[in-house]
């Protein structure tokens, strides 16, 4: 499974596992009762303490990227944007996408060869969503 978080294409490979891996620092039952609006939250509070956190700490965005996957499982895109000046998490934007498998594929393809670019994921993804 691939998912997009900003400018990193991530490959979960099975969810379940991931989910149920022991390295969420959740219980099974609140990942299970994990709302849209918490899930949010946790999402806002990770960009807000480190806006490039999808390189800095992939395997924490790795479990985060699942439990949006299992919260909201139609997106498999997510960009999240703390603005210039931001004194609170709540602050950070996010927009949630369901791209086409073929375009994450592409997109995964390129970032393994060393050829993806913000602009590239811009015109496929964001654009065109």
């Amino acid at each position: 499974m691939l998912f997009l978080f900003n400018d990193v294409v991530f490959d979960l490979g099975d969810l379940n596992g991931v989910l149920r891996s022991g390295q969420i620092p959740l219980t099974l039952e609140q990942i299970e009762t994990l709302t849209a609006a918490q899930l949010n939250g946790l999402v806002r509070e990770a960009i807000f303490a480190d806006p490039n956190i999808a390189r800095t700490k992939p395997d924490h965005v790795r479990h985060l990227v699942a439990l949006i996957s299992f919260v909201a499982p139609g997106a498999n895109a997510l960009l999240a944007v703390r603005p210039e000046g931001a004194e609170v998490p709540a602050k950070v934007g996010l927009r949630y996408a369901n791209v086409m498998l073929t375009t994450l594929a592409s997109l995964w393809k390129d970032q393994q060869l060393g050829y993806l670019t913000p602009g590239q994921i811009n015109d496929q993804v964001w654009l065109a969503a």
